[in-house]
């Protein structure tokens, strides 16, 4: 006969509400967070060390890692109410934050935060503890914030003009190279990183 204490366990909707909170500050201090790598200056002088960014803040950390070790629904409340808190004018958004923010081609990545997140915590708990479970799962809920994020800059490609704003030829390309294709690389050193913090303290919470 099993062991219940070994099965995984559910989060307790305090547990949840005191994760979603955690999760909502770490993704509004990650917005504003750059993301540095130290790297030597040459590749035979170690002693000299320089920081070089990345190119992205730890926004998506904050994302991830409460979906890691909160499960979905804190995940996903903690992104609502980012997103609500920063469309009522509270300067949380990187550029921000008012309801104006809908005009903002990258806004549909913020959008995606919520099933991203969510789709991170529903395939991580419960269950087993496995690294490359969390691994695996933040990557899915990165392409989900980045379809989101693509889906929003084709509908904002072909519904402004209609209001008068002229874009490129070339805009909805350059626009999915800028927010997707070059941040994308670095993202993913990011959710790595993210991954093996969570799998280590839910080694240390015991669930």
């Amino acid at each position: 006969m099993k062991n219940k204490s070994l099965l995984p366990q559910k989060i307790s909707p305090i547990n949840e509400f005191f994760w979603a909170l955690i999760g909502l500050m770490l993704t509004i201090f990650g917005t504003f967070v750059e993301v540095f790598m130290v790297l030597p200056i040459t590749a035979n002088d170690l002693e000299n060390l320089k920081p070089s960014s990345l190119g992205i803040t730890y926004q998506l950390a904050g994302v991830f890692f409460t979906g890691l070790v909160g499960g979905k629904n804190a995940a996903a409340y903690a992104q609502i109410a980012y997103v609500i808190l920063g469309l009522f004018k509270l300067p949380i958004f990187y550029q921000g934050g008012s309801v104006e923010y809908f005009q903002y081609p990258s806004f549909g990545y913020i959008l995606g935060f919520i099933p991203g997140a969510w789709l991170c915590g529903f395939l991580v708990l419960p269950g087993k503890r496995r690294l490359e479970l969390f691994a695996m799962s933040a990557f899915l809920g990165l392409l989900v914030i980045h379809i989101c994020g693509i889906i929003y800059l084709l509908l904002y490609t072909f519904i402004t003009p209609f209001f008068g704003n002229v874009l490129s030829d070339t805009y909805l390309w350059d626009a999915i190279n800028w927010y997707s294709i070059t941040p994308f690389p670095a993202q993913l050193a990011l959710i790595c990183a993210v991954s093996v913090v969570a799998f280590i303290l839910r080694i240390i919470l015991f669930y």
